[in-house]
C-alpha cells in the first residue's frame, strides 16, 4: 500500500465511538504524482479515501458524511460525474465548496464513516 506524503502534522484517520474520521485526501498516483487530468485526480483522492477507510474497518459504502473541496468550482460538473461513479448508494450527505489547496492540488475529500460490523 502506498501512503500519501504528509503535508503537515495530522493523522490519516482516527476511530472514535465506532466512527472513522479521515483527514483530507488528495489525488496522487501510487508513484506519488498528481495526475494531469482533473477527473483522474478526483479518482485518485477517492481511492486513497477508500484505502484509509478499509484500513480502519469501514468502506465507501459506510460513509455517513463527506466534504469535498475544489480549487476551482468551474470543475464542479466533472467532479460530480466522477463522484457519482465512485461513491455507492445510498450516497452520504455532502458538503462541497471551493478553496485554495496545498501543493496546487485541485481536489480534496474528507470522509466520516461508520466502522462496519465483523
Amino acid at each position: 500500500m502506498t501512503q500519501q506524503p504528509s503535508f503537515g502534522t495530522y493523522s490519516s484517520a482516527r476511530v472514535a465511538s465506532g466512527i472513522v474520521f479521515t483527514s483530507g485526501k488528495v489525488g496522487l498516483t501510487d508513484d506519488g504524482v498528481r495526475p494531469e487530468a482533473f477527473a483522474d485526480e478526483v479518482r485518485a483522492a477517492i481511492a486513497d479515501l477508500e484505502r484509509t477507510l478499509v484500513e480502519h474497518g469501514a468502506s465507501l459504502a459506510s460513509l455517513v458524511q463527506v466534504q469535498c473541496i475544489l480549487s476551482d468550482m468551474a470543475n464542479f460538473d466533472e467532479f460530480n460525474a466522477v463522484y457519482t461513479e465512485c461513491i455507492p448508494a445510498p450516497v452520504p450527505p455532502r458538503f462541497t465548496h471551493g478553496g485554495a489547496l496545498v501543493q496546487n492540488f485541485r481536489f480534496e475529500i474528507v470522509g466520516i464513516a461508520e466502522v462496519e460490523s465483523a
